[in-house]
This record gives structure tokens, C-alpha cells and sequence, in this order.
């Protein structure tokens, strides 16, 4: 503990250093987000969506059945027919077709295809309406475009939302406690972002890994200014070392996510749909930064260099923000660049940022946390592995 108090009292004596490193994001946010305004729609647009639905049984032979079943109007159960009600909303902006199993759909030419099985709609219909349903059935899957990534995954959040609301609705309709009308279904996620809110995103991903660099930079003039000689001679164990370079670098990289968001949510007017998603990405972005600093750290000690750190700031972080679309989206330029950007800290992070600021819930964005935590882990044990036993001091 007193060494990670130490490296808090440090930078807050470095003042420069500290406001340079917590400002900069949101300077550079403020620049791109004017620059490229007009790269950015402002409004919602479907036009280049377009959906396949394969349906064992068709709107038409359901209605048919239903209606023999249900004593409601076929207009009562069209406006409770899944996915059918939701698309209805947008006909003139999303292109749906409907195919039979015997079609030879070409998946790759829609950004997004669902197949239902046969009866979907009625078993849907009979719980909506709080009638028992005994029969086995699986539900729909939904097969999205990676080549049309951005638009596939709008898709997958409007149909995520309005399942839930689905069910949601059935829940209560089992219950009595709404007449069985869904009222106006709310898309959710679906909103565009503007340029300042990509670049609010874009920058705190990839401004965090200067910090990393620069850790590693302040770790090696401590081991040139005999710094770290004495604290070895004070039996400090290397682990705790680099736990301190760890735990700083985590503090400062959550201050600089803190005054990014938080300034522009003040001035660019930004905001964040799903808090508890929102915090649990900064978190484990926070963790991966910590280990990426434990891992030049260790380097610049066992190479006995600081040329390690200047490189990793100067060329790796421009090619990670390159590969992971935070100066521009990645999709834009080539579907296997952005594949290639997914695999990157900051892609992976800046994805899952768009995505819990739209609202996206926790167990979606699992795949993201648990890559993040498991990297940083990696990270951190190769470090330990990597830094000398006493730091290099006897050279």
C-alpha cells in the first residue's frame, strides 16, 4: 500500500503530467467531433438494412388457424404477431422479404435473416393471450451479416428490445394485469451516433493505452534515479512493484474516462442508456491498461531501455487506434479490417461502449468483459514472469 501511495503522491505533484494525461482525450475528442461532423448521420435510417424471414408457416396460415382457435379478430392478432409487428412500424424503411424453407435463400445478400419455426406465432398468440401451450418449440434464430457489421448489430438490438418487450407483455398478460395491446413498441439502440459521441468513445479507448506508456516511462526514470535500488534494499518484492504500476495506472486511466464522459455529457450533450454496462466495460478497460503498463514496465527492466515505451506510444497505439476504428469506423474501409479490429483491446472496447450506451444489458456484452478480464490477466502474469528478480538493479 505504501507504494501505490507513493505513485498517487507523485502524480499529484506532477501536475502538468496529470492535467496533459486527463484533458487530452476530450481535446482531441472536441477536434475530430467538429472536423467530421457532417461524416456522421443525425438521424435514424434504415435504408441499407434489409431482412430475410424463413417461416415454416406462414402470417396467412397462422391467422388461419388462430382465428379457429382465438374467439378475437384476426385484426386484434395481427397486432400481436411476431416478428411481424415490429417490422410493420418500419415497411417503408427496412426491406423484409419472406421465404419457405424450400427457398434457396442467399443469407450473405441481407443483413440479417430469421427463421422461425413452424407454429412460432402460435405459441406466441397462445401465451400472449394466457392460454396453455403444450407443445415443444424452439424459438427463432436470427443469423446476422459480419460484413454489415454496424447495421447487423442495430438489428440485433432492435430485436433483442423487442423481445423483451415481448415477453415482458406476456408476463403481465398471464397475470391480468394489461389487456392483451402491445401500444407503441419502443426500438431500442437503434440511434446513429453523432461524431461527437464516436470520438467521445474512440479517444477514451485509445488515449488510455498513452497511459500504459507513459507508467512505463516513469517506472524507468525511477530506476535511473536509484529510486527503485532503494526500495529493493527496503525489501519490496518486485511483485508489489509492479502491482503499484498496476493499481496507479488503473486509477488514472478510470480519471480519464471520468473526465472524458463527463465533460461530454456536460457539453456535447451524450448520453448513456445502461449505467451498470457502461461502468463494468470502463472497469475492465481499466484492468487491461494496468497490465499493458506491467508489461512495459517489465520490458524496459529487463532490456534496460526506456526505447520500449516510446515505440509502444508512438507506432503500436496508432496501429491498434487504426485497426479498432477510433479515428474512423473500421467498417467503413474493409469488413476483414474490422473483424481484425474485434480482436484489438480498444475495438473490442469501443464496440462494447457504443453498445452499452445504447442500452445493451450486461449478458451481451459477456464475450467482450471476459476477453478483456482474460487479457489483462495474461498480460499481468507475463509480466511478472518477465520482470528481473530485482529489477535490473545490479546493471
Amino acid at each position: 500500500m505504501s507504494i501505490f501511495q507513493k505513485e498517487l503522491k507523485q502524480l499529484v505533484n506532477d501536475k502538468g503530467a496529470l492535467l496533459s494525461t486527463l484533458l487530452l482525450p476530450f481535446v482531441s475528442t472536441m477536434i475530430l467531433g467538429f472536423a467530421l461532423t457532417n461524416s456522421f448521420s443525425s438521424e435514424v435510417s434504415f435504408e441499407e438494412v434489409s431482412i430475410a424471414i424463413v417461416e415454416a408457416s406462414t402470417l396467412e396460415d397462422d391467422l388461419q388457424v388462430a382465428s379457429e382457435r382465438f374467439s378475437i379478430s384476426e385484426d386484434e392478432l395481427l397486432r400481436l404477431a411476431v416478428p411481424d409487428t415490429l417490422f410493420a412500424y418500419m415497411d417503408s424503411e427496412i426491406g423484409v422479404d419472406y421465404y419457405s424453407p424450400d427457398d434457396d435463400v442467399v443469407y450473405k445478400d441481407y443483413t440479417a435473416v430469421i427463421e422461425m419455426p413452424k407454429g412460432y406465432r402460435l405459441m406466441l398468440w397462445h401465451e400472449q393471450l394466457g392460454e396453455e401451450w403444450s407443445e415443444d418449440m424452439e424459438s427463432f434464430q436470427l443469423f446476422l451479416n459480419q460484413e454489415q457489421r454496424q447495421h447487423a448489430m442495430m438489428v440485433q438490438m432492435m430485436m433483442n428490445s423487442y423481445m423483451e418487450q415481448v415477453y415482458a407483455h406476456t408476463e403481465l398478460a398471464e397475470n391480468e394485469e394489461i389487456a392483451a395491446d402491445f401500444g407503441t413498441v419502443v426500438v431500442q439502440g437503434n440511434s446513429p451516433l453523432t461524431s461527437f459521441e464516436y470520438y467521445t468513445y474512440g479517444m477514451g479507448v485509445l488515449y488510455v493505452f498513452f497511459t500504459a506508456g507513459l507508467m512505463a516511462n516513469f517506472a524507468f526514470t525511477e530506476k535511473k534515479g536509484k529510486i527503485y535500488g532503494r526500495l529493493v534494499l527496503a525489501n519490496i518484492q518486485p511483485v508489489n512493484y509492479l502491482l503499484a504500476k498496476f493499481s496507479t495506472s488503473c486509477v488514472i486511466v478510470f480519471l480519464q474516462l471520468v473526465v472524458l464522459f463527463g465533460l461530454s455529457m456536460l457539453i456535447f450533450q451524450i448520453t448513456i442508456t445502461n449505467w451498470l454496462s457502461f461502468i463494468a466495460i470502463a472497469v475492465v478497460l481499466c484492468l487491461t491498461v494496468g497490465s499493458v503498463a506491467s508489461l512495459l514496465v517489465a520490458i524496459q527492466f529487463r532490456a534496460n531501455t526506456e526505447k520500449v515505451a516510446n515505440v509502444f506510444m508512438l507506432l503500436v497505439v496508432s496501429i491498434l487506434g487504426f485497426l479498432g476504428g477510433s479515428f474512423f469506423p473500421s467498417s467503413n474501409l474493409s469488413p476483414l479490417l474490422n473483424e481484425i479490429g474485434q480482436f484489438t483491446p480498444n475495438g473490442l472496447a469501443l464496440q462494447a461502449f457504443i453498445q452499452a450506451g445504447q442500452g445493451e444489458s450486461i449478458a451481451h456484452l459477456s464475450h467482450s468483459l471476459i476477453y478483456l478480464t482474460s487479457l489483462s490477466f495474461v498480460l499481468f502474469v507475463f509480466a511478472w514472469v518477465v520482470f528481473p528478480n530485482k529489477g535490473g538493479i545490479e546493471s
